[in-house]
């Protein structure tokens, strides 16, 4: 197996660096048996290469357990060799040149060898180790470089308000080709002068505060056109300088500025021509009561639901906007209040509820308060679409008992609200299920809300799965969609457990019918 081979390679190299020490140690051991000095000064003659031997044996135990760095081993130990070799020959050169007769050498030659040797592998030790430590820091730094030029976002780094360096979409984001050309320059040339302001009075000193600012300024390129950028400013390693990183936002800011413009024209011109051809089909109707009825009703109808859809959107716009993601609800607070509301709304309808008590042991779930939105929604949808079929809601006066099965049929439309902690393999999750008997909803829609996108063959009818996908999303959740064997459509919210509290969840189910 490569991984085997990998690590015997490993491990071999790794003694490599060790068998150094041990060699070291032995000739230490070598010299003390035949040495004739006293031990205190032996003790002293062999303290370096004793000290160099075992921090061979340390090194060699560290790169075993280091198994990042392949090549470390290697290089390490081949400049100690050759350091070792090369510092031992120079002594015994310079000692055979000073020595008086070849029978001298044996005894005062073997000290000299020793520290030469011992010094020598240290040096070498330590230059392979410099060698590898500057060769992997190279290596990081070109990939670190390689992927900030390989980058979407425009990146550069400030220092002294002068760019010292540029990625190659932050060149482009100017019109330049080479980033280098901007290495040097002013940072503030790139902005114009109301951008510089701001840079000045706002992102400056919140960075130097917080460690960061974000914002919209207005770039300049070299041909002195303008364009509208999305700008993160963060602190770097040291005072006065800058990690900047911008995106070109013009095409999204027109967009919505498109929007926003197309909307306020749909809205308020369609609402007048709207109210003028209500008026003619009115007179139209007040002079025969055929034409009135077979032609003139059809043209309030779709009148009507044309200004309830405009003022759908307007309400969901409002809605999303307002929405506050840090705001947040218990999960069954959120279903009794979605509950009461549906309660008031519609007293001709069954719902029922389906909700978990808690005790003291651990803590309650809570959720984005904005789902309680969008489960409104749900049972809007629920009970209009049943209302607007052949089943009617049952008369006001008509009570439902509260022991009645959820299972039990009849002839009342019925909505079933449940929330539960939902244990999978490696997970739980908070889920809010919205169910109905009426004829469920079309795959088309389904499938439009799923895939993020409508085509002309998958779209939605209306916006309310849409603002329940949305809410959805973001509160950190997703939707499911799921047919009921009787029957009708069971909408799940799923978001991940979120607990507040001390309380405990546990499973009660308690149904209440209204």
């Amino acid at each position: 197996m490569p991984i085997s081979r990998w690590s015997r390679s490993d491990s071999l190299h790794g003694r490599s660096i060790s068998s150094l020490g041990v060699g070291l140690l032995v000739a230490c051991g070598l010299y003390w048996q035949l040495g004739s000095s006293p031990p205190p000064v032996l003790l002293f003659e062999l303290a370096v290469p004793t000290t160099v031997g075992l921090g061979f044996l340390w090194y060699g135990a560290w790169i075993r357990s280091d198994r990042i760095d392949c090549e470390r081993p290697t290089i390490v130990s081949g400049c100690s060799v050759a350091g070792g070799v090369l510092t031992a020959g120079l002594f015994l050169w310079s000692f055979a040149l000073g020595a008086q007769s070849a029978s001298t050498v044996p005894e005062s030659a073997g000290l000299p060898l020793l520290h030469g040797a011992a010094v020598g592998t240290a040096f070498g030790g330590v230059v392979g180790h410099l060698a590898v430590y500057r060769s992997r820091h190279r290596r990081e730094t070109d990939r670190l470089s390689h992927a900030v030029d390989a980058a979407m976002d425009a990146i550069a780094v400030v220092a002294d308000d002068r760019l010292v360096f540029a990625n190659d979409a932050y060149a482009s984001l100017y019109g330049l080709s080479d980033p280098g050309t901007l290495e040097g320059r002013l940072w503030g040339e790139q902005y114009t002068n109301e951008s510089l302001v701001t840079i000045e009075r706002d992102a400056i000193p919140a960075v130097v505060r917080n460690g960061r600012w974000e914002g919209t300024l207005t770039g300049r390129r070299v041909d002195g056109t303008t364009f509208q950028q999305h700008v993160t400013i963060s602190a770097h390693d040291r005072e006065g300088s800058y990690v900047v990183v911008a995106r070109d936002v013009t095409d999204q800011l027109d967009r919505e500025q498109r929007i926003q413009v197309l909307n306020r024209v749909l809205r308020h011109n369609l609402r007048n021509a709207f109210t003028v051809i209500r008026g003619h089909a009115n007179l139209l109707g007040e002079h025969d009561e055929t034409l009135e009825r077979r032609h003139v009703d059809p043209i309030r109808e779709e009148i009507d639901d044309l200004l309830a859809t405009a003022d759908k959107a307007r309400g969901v716009e409002r809605k999303l906007e307002r929405h506050d993601r840090t705001e947040t609800i218990e999960a069954t607070d959120a279903l009794r209040s979605v509950v009461d509301r549906a309660r008031a709304a519609y007293p001709s309808v069954r719902i029922v509820s389906r909700t978990e008590t808690t005790t003291a042991d651990s803590g309650s779930p809570v959720v984005d308060a904005a789902v309680v939105d969008a489960l409104d929604e749900l049972v809007d949808n629920a009970v209009e679409h049943q209302l607007d079929g052949d089943r009617t809601g049952r008369p006001d006066s008509e009570p439902v008992s509260e022991l009645r099965s959820v299972d039990e049929p009849g002839d009342v439309p019925t909505v079933e609200l449940s929330v539960e902690v939902a244990e999978y393999t490696s997970t739980s999750r908070l889920e809010f299920t919205v169910a109905d008997d009426g004829d469920g909803i079309p795959e088309s829609e389904r499938r439009a809300v799923l895939e993020g996108t409508e085509t002309q063959l998958a779209h939605g009818s209306g916006l309310g799965l849409w603002f329940v996908s949305w809410i959805t999303g973001n509160a950190g959740g997703d939707v499911q969609f799921a047919d009921r064997p009787g029957g009708g459509t069971a909408v799940t919210l799923s978001f991940p457990q979120e607990t507040r509290g001390e309380d405990q969840f546990r499973t009660a189910v308690a149904e209440h019918a209204a």
